[in-house]
């Protein structure tokens, strides 16, 4: 899909990146404007904007216009059909839920991956890596979800744990030395339990990361660093999903850089031996 290809390609110069952060933002002004006004509006250059579209796999850029308009009037549908199910026989419900469950998925991750700093990410790896245990605090879906992250990461050796509640006798019991992470998931910040076990936590001086979707919540005051995670304004009874995806996603992001560095590391031990 060329949408997915300008959203997720990453060999992109910042003139490139550029362009294509402007057409994402105003995809029905694209089909107005010639090879020059874009090159315009985005204070580039027509050889950019040119070099851009063979980057991308068209021709040019009357080829990229109209292969960009049939993704972007699909994706036009689904969202329509997302927002209106009155009107809709049955068959067509389930064709809508079918079909525009990969937008919304990829919404979700994509809108997180806008936010995501790069050596936040490295920063909390590092600290994962060198922790003798990592806690995953949440309740309600966020319990279950913080279960399956827990499980893949025992799986590589990542000692992990789930929690719904705070365990007092656990905390008072790690010894002086051991150094323990803990993540609290709450999207909107103001989950009472969740801020009190986040409270609790740092009373044993142990640090906290907040995965969040509000940055003014007082969640944030009060974690050593925070995540933050998408929802939708917009479409309030989709936000479960989106938030479930976002927080999937933003701990896989850290499963696979903790892949990366355990390979790292084992190839160098490796190497070490030889």
């Amino acid at each position: 899909m060329l949408v997915h290809k300008m959203k997720y390609m990453n060999n992109l110069t910042v003139q490139e990146q550029h362009i294509i952060d402007y057409i994402l933002e105003h995809p029905d002004q694209l089909f107005d404007l010639t090879a020059n006004e874009l090159a315009k509006v985005t204070f580039t250059s027509p050889s950019t904007i040119i070099r851009l579209c063979k980057k991308l796999g068209t021709k040019g850029f009357p080829d990229f216009q109209i292969k960009f308009a049939l993704e972007y009037k699909d994706l036009k549908i689904e969202k329509y059909q997302m927002n209106s199910n009155d009107s809709l026989t049955e068959d067509n419900k389930i064709h809508k839920s079918i079909h525009s469950l990969p937008f919304i998925y990829e919404e979700a991750i994509y809108e997180t991956q806008k936010t995501l700093d790069y050596n936040q990410i490295k920063k909390i790896v590092n600290w994962i890596k060198y922790a003798d245990r990592v806690n995953i605090y949440g309740v309600d879906a966020n319990y279950y979800i913080a279960q399956q992250i827990c499980a893949r990461w025992n799986e590589f050796g990542i000692n992990a744990l789930a929690f719904n509640s705070i365990n007092k006798h656990y905390l008072v019991n790690i010894k002086q030395k051991e150094k323990h992470i803990s993540f609290v998931i709450s999207h909107s910040g103001n989950n009472k339990a969740i801020i009190d076990i986040a409270k609790t936590i740092k009373l044993y001086n142990q640090k906290v990361i907040a995965v969040t979707g509000n940055e003014k919540s007082e969640l944030i005051s009060m974690a050593d660093d925070y995540i933050k995670s998408y929802t939708s304004t917009e479409q309030f009874t989709l936000s479960k999903i989106f938030n479930n995806t976002s927080t999937q996603y933003i701990f896989d992001v850290l499963y696979l850089h903790l892949l990366d560095n355990i390979n790292a590391d084992s190839k160098k031990k490796l190497m070490d031996e030889i």
